[in-house]
C-alpha cells in the first residue's frame, strides 16, 4: 500500500502559498522486515538520513518556493515486492525515486527506471552494472571495482597474502559482484584465489565449509557479505582456529554493535572498508554527528550518512531542473559535475559510477578504527 508521508516541518511560509510548487520523491527501501544479512531498522536509519537532508534544505527550497514531499515504497526482504514497489514508484506522481540500498535491489529496479525514465538515485549499492547502466540509473557510492582494488591491494602490499580464500553469498549480487572483483585483482597482482566457496545470506552453520578450508593453505580469508552474515561466517571460522586476517567491504557496516555482538569474543584481526566513519574530524562529518544526534537521539551510521548525502544531491538536481518533471531532473542529475557531501567530494560524470573516497577500516578491541582514507587517484600508494 503506498503510504504518503508529510514531513513534520514546513519548507515554504505561507506567504509565499501561491507561488509554491510541491514535488514528490519517492523512498524506496525495506521499512518492515528484519534482514538476515544486516541489521535493522534499516529504514529507520534511511529516513533519519532524508529528513535530516531535507530539513536542512529549508532555506534553499523556501527560495524557489519549493515543497518536497516523500512516498514510501516498502519491499521488506522480498526480490519480489522490489518489483512491486518500483512498479508502484512508476504509477506515482514521483519526479525521482531515491533508495534501492542493496544491490540486489538497485540491479532488479534499474530496468524499469530506465525504461520508464524515472529518475533513481540508490544511495549504497555498489554493484558495478549500476554506473554503467544508462540513463535514469544514478548512483552516490563508488563502485565494488574501486573496493575490490583497494582490498586487494591492501591484501598484497599491508599483509603480504599471497593466496586467498573467498566466501561470498551465493545468493547475494553485492558479495558476488564484490568476490569477482577481488578476486580479479588480487590475481592481477600476483596473489591466487586458492578456493571460492559460495554460502546463502541465512546460512548459520559451516562445518562444510570449515572441513574444506582444513585441505587449503591460506593467509587471508576474503568475506564480501552483509554484516550479520560475515559476523556469523568469521566466529565460525575462528571458533575453529583460523587465524589468517580477514577482509570484507561496506557490507559489514562502520559501527558494529550487532557485527561484535555476534563474535563475542572471537579473536581475529580484520580489514574492511567504508564510506564514512564516526571518528572521522572533518567540520563536515563533526557538524552532521551533532546535528543527527540532536534530532533523532542516536549516533548515526553509514546509511544514514549515505541517505543524507544523496537526498542533498538530489534536491540540488531539483534545484537545478528548469521544471520540476522527471526528464527535467534527470538532465539536471546528468549535468552534475560534482558535489561536496560529509561522506567527500563526488566527481560525476555520465555512465560510471562516482569518483570518491572510501575509509580503510581495522577491527581493533571490538571496533572499527580508521586506518586510512583513499581516493581513487591515490589507490596506487598502497
Amino acid at each position: 500500500m503506498k503510504k504518503l508521508v508529510f514531513l513534520g516541518f514546513v519548507f515554504c511560509a505561507a506567504t509565499f502559498a501561491a507561488e509554491q510548487s510541491t514535488v514528490v520523491v519517492g523512498l524506496a527501501s525495506n521499512f518492515s522486515e528484519v534482514s538476515t544479512g544486516s541489521s535493522n531498522p534499516y529504514g529507520g536509519y534511511f529516513k533519519d538520513g532524508v529528513t535530516l537532508a531535507l530539513k536542512h534544505s529549508e532555506a534553499k527550497l523556501r527560495a524557489r518556493g519549493i515543497i518536497i514531499t516523500t512516498q514510501e515504497f516498502d519491499y521488506g526482504t522480498s526480490d519480489i515486492k522490489v518489483l512491486e514497489a518500483t512498479r508502484k514508484a512508476i504509477a506515482s506522481p514521483a519526479i525521482a525515486v531515491l533508495g534501492y540500498n542493496y544491490s540486489s535491489n538497485a540491479l532488479l529496479a534499474a530496468p524499469l527506471h530506465h525504461e520508464s525514465k524515472l529518475p533513481m538515485l540508490t544511495p549504497s549499492a555498489t554493484a558495478n552494472r549500476l554506473g554503467s547502466f544508462g540513463r535514469y540509473v544514478h548512483m552516490a557510492s563508488f563502485s565494488n571495482a574501486f573496493m575490490g582494488e583497494t582490498l586487494a591491494r591492501v591484501a598484497k602490499s599491508k599483509l603480504n597474502a599471497s593466496k586467498a580464500v573467498v566466501l561470498p553469498a551465493a545468493n547475494c549480487a553485492y558479495c558476488s559482484d564484490l568476490a569477482e572483483s577481488f578476486s580479479s585483482h588480487f590475481q592481477k597482482l600476483g596473489g591466487s584465489v586458492v578456493v571460492n566457496l559460495p554460502i546463502l545470506n541465512d546460512d548459520t552453520v559451516f562445518s562444510d565449509v570449515i572441513e574444506k578450508l582444513k585441505l587449503q593453505k591460506f593467509d587471508v580469508v576474503f568475506i564480501p557479505n552483509q554484516e550479520l552474515t560475515s559476523a556469523r561466517l568469521i566466529a565460525a571460522l575462528s571458533k575453529a582456529g583460523v587465524k589468517v586476517p580477514f577482509m570484507g567491504a561496506d557490507g559489514w557496516g562502520n559501527v558494529g554493535q550487532e557485527f561484535f555482538g555476534i563474535l563475542n569474543d572471537a579473536k581475529f584481526s580484520g580489514f574492511s572498508t567504508s564510506h564514512w566513519h564516526p571518528d572521522l574530524k572533518d567540520k563536515a562529518s563533526l557538524d552532521f554527528i551533532a546535528s543527527y544526534k540532536a534530532s533523532f537521539g542516536k549516533m548515526p551510521n553509514d546509511t544514514s550518512v549515505l541517505a543524507y548525502d544523496s537526498m542533498l544531491l538530489l534536491v540540488e538536481a531539483i534545484l537545478k531542473s528548469k521544471t520540476l518533471d522527471r526528464e527535467a531532473v534527470e538532465n539536471a542529475l546528468n549535468q552534475m559535475a560534482s558535489f561536496k557531501g560529509v561522506t567527500g567530494k563526488f566527481v560525476m560524470a555520465a555512465n560510471q559510477p562516482p569518483r570518491k573516497s572510501l575509509v580503510l577500516l581495522k577491527t581493533n578491541n571490538k571496533k572499527f578504527q580508521i586506518v586510512d582514507s583513499i581516493s581513487p587517484q591515490t589507490k596506487g600508494a598502497l
